[in-house]
């Protein structure tokens, strides 16, 4: 790999960025393909016998009568009698089939993780909740990268920077709605290495958007430009049963548009005293868009189906726990009432650009992966069980 230019009289130019770029880009590269050594793309973790069985509800002794019926995938022996796996593709049809999870009853919902700090692990948080939802629920799920640092892109083994262009992100739908013209938003979803996981994914061309949204409102006041991944969105509502929006640390033109598409928004926060006060700031801040945009709009008010605050990196730290107390009390039901720990498990799955569902029998002790994951298996359970109430409410 080249080396660092020397930097003339200690000054640094553009190019000298350009240059840290393109290293920057070759080491991501190298990094991740031998992070992903022997797949040229990630793959999907194995499931064992006994994480099956307690997804889908059941014992040995049932799993054993719809694997002598031979109407369910069998999965694979290392020789007859040892345990049974299972691809995530296998499980989906036994959590279909046994768990039969309620069937969507209405459009997609639009789910928003937000915050406007970073390192509240606002990303990871989304790509579990589509891996979970696909997982444990059997639902079909859409994720859309929003951030133009493109995380969520590459926690599913895709570089943005070297991979994608801004005609695969949504940046088409963006300069197609800004020029009056149609657009198919069908044709952005790509499958992912998780089976029932689509992504829209991101690049740094989304930085665009934050220049061309504003100038086309200035120019224009009758444009819309809150509405356009709404009004993108509404093609797809159909398809997928979840359309799950990562966003960036920032209250951008990108993020405002998320916001007016969510249906749900699951706002993420760590209990220190910097993500606290970051907290006060992001209410107002959200609030004040709501009823600004509400003023402009004829006097149309943006809802929610839901607004929730998730702790996550809890420890037992006294700190942590007064912080969490005061959340608690501040903020009350909305609290969802799970807390997802710091670990240096998480740490370590970050670091291999995965997810603690990426994680199979024989990555980690059972134990510690059992207790890693109960807390996140919960708030997929959640966001399923409160999104079925509320299409049931719909009907």
């Amino acid at each position: 790999m080249d080396t660092i230019k020397k930097l003339k009289a200690g000054k640094t130019t553009g190019a000298d960025l350009m240059h840290l770029a393109k290293l920057s880009d070759g080491m991501l590269q190298k990094i991740r393909d031998e992070m992903l050594e022997p797949f040229p793309r990630k793959v999907p973790p194995i499931v064992s016998s006994a994480r099956l069985q307690e997804m889908c509800g059941i014992d040995k002794q049932r799993m054993g009568y719809v694997l002598k019926k031979g109407e369910l995938p069998a999965g694979t022996q290392a020789k007859p009698g040892s345990p049974r796996q299972f691809t995530v593709e296998e499980t989906i049809a036994w959590i279909r089939s046994e768990r039969n999870p309620l069937p969507r009853n209405g459009p997609a919902k639009v789910i928003v993780v937000a915050n406007f700090k970073g390192g509240v692990t606002k990303t990871t948080t989304s790509t579990l909740l589509a891996q979970g939802l696909s997982m444990r629920r059997g639902r079909r799920v859409l994720h859309i990268d929003l951030d133009p640092q493109g995380s969520a892109s590459t926690l599913y083994g895709i570089n943005p920077h070297a991979e994608v262009d801004s005609s695969q992100t949504v940046m088409p739908l963006i300069e197609a709605y800004l020029e009056g013209k149609p657009f198919d938003m069908t044709a952005l979803p790509v499958p992912t290495y998780w089976p029932n996981v689509d992504i829209i994914p991101s690049s740094t061309e989304l930085f665009n958007a934050e220049f061309m949204l504003p100038a086309r409102a200035a120019s224009d006041g009758e444009v819309r430009f809150e509405q356009v991944l709404h009004d993108g969105l509404a093609q797809l509502k159909d398809t997928y049963d979840y359309i799950i929006v990562d966003t960036a640390p920032t209250l951008s033109y990108l993020t405002i548009n998320a916001i007016f598409a969510a249906d749900g928004v699951i706002v993420p926060v760590v209990p220190d005293m910097l993500s606290f006060a970051s907290m006060v700031q992001f209410w107002h801040l959200f609030g004040d868009l709501i009823n600004g945009m509400q003023a402009f709009d004829d006097g149309r008010a943006k809802e929610f189906d839901f607004v929730d605050v998730l702790v996550t990196r809890m420890t037992s730290k006294p700190a942590a726990q007064i912080l969490q107390g005061w959340i608690t009390q501040i903020y009350g039901s909305r609290v969802v009432p799970i807390e997802i720990p710091e670990s240096d498990l998480a740490r370590n799955t970050n670091m291999r650009f995965s997810t603690f569902y990426d994680l199979g029998p024989n990555d980690v002790g059972a134990e510690t992966l059992r207790r890693i994951r109960t807390p996140v298996d919960q708030l997929v359970d959640r966001v399923d069980d409160k999104v079925c109430a509320i299409w049931a409410q719909e009907e």
